[in-house]
């Protein structure tokens, strides 16, 4: 019976596509890294820490991403892509007179407010002394801001605030890093951040966008 069962598991491995395979354990150890700079923070995750937690190989690790510095930078770069499908389908599912600009700031919070998404604040971080990360950092930085252009420009419809969309956009990402920091720090503080981003909207939409988009 045992040798049986070895032999159905056998068969499901072969059945699966190599494709299929190498993209699952790619997937695990990018997983798995953003959570251990989650729990451990960026100097101390190892990548012996990396690996345990996504039960694959060092063989296979240093296979698809020869240096640390490289598996970080892909698993920073998922986290933002799969937050930016997520939030792209998540409004589209709204109504037409739900799609806000009140209603994607609030969206666009909820990431901050997801645990996973603390890896990239312990990059932020620890990129104050390693000037790779510093580079990688950028790079992430403008990915971000790409998609939330593309996001908000049916909001920016007007000339003149067209041209102020980027300055706009690079202030909600500083205002949004820096009270995820603030979070992280004092979690009993809620209430105040919730007030600072209702203020902040607000007059994001009067000033900018228009009262009619609010």
């Amino acid at each position: 019976m045992a040798s049986g069962i070895r032999h159905r598991a056998a068969d499901e491995r072969v059945r699966i596509p190599r494709a299929e395979r190498v993209a699952a354990m790619r997937l695990r150890l990018l997983e798995a890294t953003l959570w251990c700079i989650v729990d451990k923070g960026y100097a101390a995750t190892s990548t012996n820490d990396i690996v345990r937690r996504a039960r694959v190989s060092r063989g296979a690790l240093a296979h698809h991403f020869p240096t640390k510095a490289a598996l970080v930078n892909a698993a920073a770069s998922h986290l933002v892509a799969k937050r930016a499908k997520d939030f792209e389908a998540r409004m589209a599912g709204l109504d037409p007179q739900q799609r806000t600009p009140a209603a994607a700031l609030d969206l666009l919070w909820s990431y901050y407010e997801q645990p996973e998404c603390r890896a990239l604040m312990e990059l932020s971080i620890a990129a104050r002394h390693d000037s790779e990360l510093r580079a990688l950092m950028s790079t992430w930085d403008d990915m971000y801001i790409d998609i939330l252009r593309q996001e908000g420009a049916e909001y920016f419809t007007d000339p003149a605030t067209e041209q102020l969309m980027e300055v706009l956009l690079r202030t909600v990402s500083a205002l949004y890093d820096g009270l995820s920091l603030y979070d992280l720090a004092r979690e009993s503080h809620r209430k105040k951040i919730a007030e600072v981003r209702a203020f902040f909207t607000a007059m994001l939409i009067q000033t900018t966008i228009g009262e009619s988009h609010g």
